[in-house]
């Protein structure tokens, strides 16, 4: 199976192609607010480099947010035509969850945290063995403060995302300085990441349709942690 994965949730573009359970080709660039011009022109590039036409693409993966709502609408809308177009899967992935890997040999909380304006930030909460990571809250959009009280529940967490500056206190309670500074910049996800969790849901067959392809949105009623 061929699968192409698309993120364009921050500030990054990232693409991968996943050509028969291996990754083939990525690209992974800051894009500013350039996504909607270097999109399509990227695609192209890296089915090139599979040596592969759009319509061998079997499934499409993308990273619906929480993120950029410019990106993420481009992003949803590109895929939502090419799925159309060519009768082709879509399996919906939430952007925190991509990031969360990126801390996945982490041995306890891991905590993506995106800064979403106004005092507020976007975050979920996972647990990980260093191996796998389980999340263990709902999607939340709340006031930083809030989020601190929620996290004092837990001993090691590792936070990362361009909104941990933002909640004054120590980025992580076990890493050492140099690799706090590491993580924050490279916090972006990555779509490599998100083709592998596609690989799951196709095997579950979570599939979406493209009329019913939307990015996430997500409301402070929804903040609950559902477990510790």
């Amino acid at each position: 199976m061929n699968i192409l994965a698309i993120d364009t949730s921050t500030e990054y573009l990232s693409l991968a192609v996943m050509k028969n359970g291996k990754i083939s080709s990525r690209i992974h660039k800051k894009a500013a607010m350039a996504h909607s011009s270097i999109l399509v022109p990227s695609i192209d590039k890296i089915l090139k480099k599979s040596k592969l036409k759009i319509k061998d693409i079997d499934c499409f993966a993308i990273s619906i947010g929480p993120g950029s709502f410019t990106g993420l609408r481009i992003g949803v809308t590109t895929v939502k035509a090419l799925a159309y177009s060519l009768n082709k899967k879509i399996v919906a992935v939430p952007t925190l969850d991509v990031i969360a890997w990126n801390a996945k040999n982490f041995q306890g909380i891991i905590c993506p945290v995106l800064d979403a304006r106004k005092n507020k930030v976007y975050s979920c909460i996972y647990k990980s063995d260093g191996h796998k990571i389980k999340r263990i809250s709902r999607y939340m959009l709340l006031p930083m403060e809030e989020l601190e009280k929620k996290l004092k529940l837990y001993d090691k967490i590792y936070k990362l995302g361009d909104g941990v500056d933002l909640l004054g206190r120590s980025f992580s309670r076990l890493r050492r300085d140099q690799d706090q500074t590491l993580l924050r910049k490279v916090w972006h996800p990555k779509a490599e990441v998100l083709a592998r969790f596609a690989v799951d849901e196709i095997k579950m067959k979570k599939f979406i349709k493209p009329e019913d392809l939307e990015p996430m949105y997500i409301y402070s009623r929804e903040c609950d942690i559902k477990g510790k």
